[in-house]
């Protein structure tokens, strides 16, 4: 009898451990720290650093420029349970960054960066552009290797902040990812060493840092937020014959009826150039093959 008894507690006992170690542990996927990013590139930049320990969203959908889009409340609600919002002082950036602010941290990770004027290329800057929330500041700051580096920076520094334990494994991956960036810089500026000084012609004014980084100049057909006029478009086609331009790059966020009238008036087409991809070591060396391709397809 006392062996039953004995039995049947110890059965009780294990059966008891189970329950309790069932519902007090959790999946990997609740032990992560949460994170989001208004943009992709910096949830790109993110994502490398914060490796297994960090899960992180990034709030613009695909297919949307950051200058006119608006995120819902349900986005916001969605977002505010992360415990990290990175900015880089987008408009709808600040929107999601006000109502968080007491619920989370946020980290403006363009800290540190020189801004640089939104410049279209013509005879006059962008005085007030919709998605500049630095007065006449370009807002791209993330598109050069050297920016990029900063911004990892300031992540490393935030993450390790609302994540001591995780210090050393953040180090690790930010000193690779720091590593890969210089050596694309070396690599970029290699490229880009013959074109020094040229001109390439955008749809939208978004590559003013990796202009400045590599000694080149754009020219943009998009004035103030607004499509170029008559007498502005036919300025630009003077421009782009007078520099043997064959070759008009246009964002996939915004409509190409623009570039395509310009290449048609130089004989050229029209070809990608993306500033929001996620993978921004990858995107970057892309913008310089392409604006290389660019450069050779240019008419003598």
């Amino acid at each position: 009898m006392k062996n039953s008894v004995r039995f049947f507690a110890a059965i009780l006992l294990q059966l008891l451990i189970f329950v309790m170690f069932c519902g007090c542990s959790k999946s990997p996927a609740d032990s992560k720290l949460k994170a989001a990013a208004g943009l992709p590139p910096v949830a790109g930049l993110a994502k490398i650093i914060g490796g297994d320990r960090v899960e992180i969203i990034s709030v613009l959908p695909p297919g949307r420029t950051p200058h006119d889009f608006t995120p819902r409340t349900e986005t916001i609600r969605q977002t505010s349970s992360a415990k990290l919002f990175f900015t880089t002082g987008m408009p709808f950036e600040n929107k999601i960054a006000a109502f968080m602010q007491n619920r989370s941290t946020v980290s403006d990770v363009s800290r540190g960066i020189k801004r640089i004027a939104f410049h279209d290329g013509g005879d006059h800057d962008h005085q007030h552009h919709d998605g500049c929330s630095h007065d006449d500041h370009d807002p791209h700051v993330w598109l050069s290797p050297q920016n990029a580096i900063i911004i990892a920076e300031n992540i490393l520094a935030d993450l390790t902040r609302i994540d001591p334990e995780g210090k050393d494994y953040y180090q690790k991956n930010f000193d690779l990812l720091k590593e890969r960036l210089q050596q694309l810089d070396k690599k970029i500026s290699e490229k880009l060493a013959p074109c020094t000084g040229k001109t390439f012609f955008v749809y939208h004014p978004a590559f003013g840092y990796f202009a400045s980084a590599y000694k080149l100049h754009q020219r943009a057909i998009e004035l103030n937020g607004r499509e170029a006029t008559g007498p502005q478009l036919a300025q630009i086609i003077r421009e782009a014959k007078r520099a043997g331009a064959s070759t008009i790059f246009v964002q996939e966020q915004f409509n190409p009826r623009s570039a395509e009238s310009l290449a048609k008036q130089i004989n050229g087409v029209v070809a990608p150039l993306d500033p929001l991809a996620g993978d921004l070591v990858e995107n970057l060396n892309k913008i310089a093959d392409k604006i290389v391709e660019g450069f050779k397809r240019e008419s003598k």
